[in-house]
């Protein structure tokens, strides 16, 4: 049987970068050189390259919110014409994620409870997957890989989590509420084959949940 080998480096916890109006200052632990391909603060419209069809999304204030597109699944049917992909769950695509980046995010979920795989945030759809933990924390999955369990970010819901992903193919930085560390690893990639939308960020709630997005910076990065 083959063996998988992970390396991981425990990075000293530093205060998040605040993500306001201004442009943050490209920094990395991973490359040299970004170029910022994204910078939303949503205070205006819809980027709908971003972030497709503009069903079950809304702007307000500056927060962009995704909700559930119907509240029960009999409306849905009756709607939609069939019995699946039903939009009882907020789900949100941030598309035209490049071959290698930094993503500086500030999000929430409004959820009363954890509910079975719910919130999911895939980096790379159905490939990386961070999750909230029970009492407090985040959980990282990589596709048919290895779990690591991270309590000391304080991650939970109903509280805004500033999130720095940095990554390329076989190794990430997460950095969660300023709690950081790499991962390095022949199963970090957020390349799915069978997505023929290309790479992109997954987020699912599950039910009773909104999913908020305060801003958003990426940069797409060389080495």
């Amino acid at each position: 049987m083959k063996k998988f080998i992970l390396s991981f480096v425990a990075m000293v916890p530093v205060m998040s970068m605040p993500l306001g109006a201004e442009e943050p200052k490209f920094t990395s632990d991973l490359f040299k050189k970004g170029t910022l391909v994204y910078s939303d603060d949503f205070d205006g419209e819809l980027n709908r390259e971003r972030w497709g069809a503009p069903k079950g999304k809304k702007i307000e204030k500056g927060i962009l919110i995704i909700e559930p597109q119907f509240t029960n699944r009999e409306e849905a049917m009756k709607a939609l014409k069939r019995d699946h992909h039903l939009g009882l769950e907020p789900i949100g695509h941030l598309n035209k994620i490049p071959e290698k980046f930094v993503c500086h995010l500030r999000y929430k979920v409004e959820k009363p409870k954890l509910t079975p795989g719910r919130p999911s945030f895939q980096i790379g759809h159905h490939m990386i997957v961070l999750g909230v933990l029970e009492g407090g924390g985040h959980r990282i999955k990589l596709p048919d890989g290895p779990v690591f369990s991270e309590p000391d970010s304080k991650m939970a819901l109903n509280e805004w989590i500033d999130l720095v992903i940095e990554y390329q193919l076989g190794k990430i930085k997460l950095s969660v509420n300023g709690y950081s560390k790499i991962y390095e690893h022949e199963k970090v990639t957020i390349v799915n084959p069978k997505d023929k939308f290309g790479p992109r960020f997954t987020f699912k709630g599950g039910p009773e949940c909104r999913i908020l997005f305060d801003s958003v910076r990426l940069w797409e990065c060389q080495d």
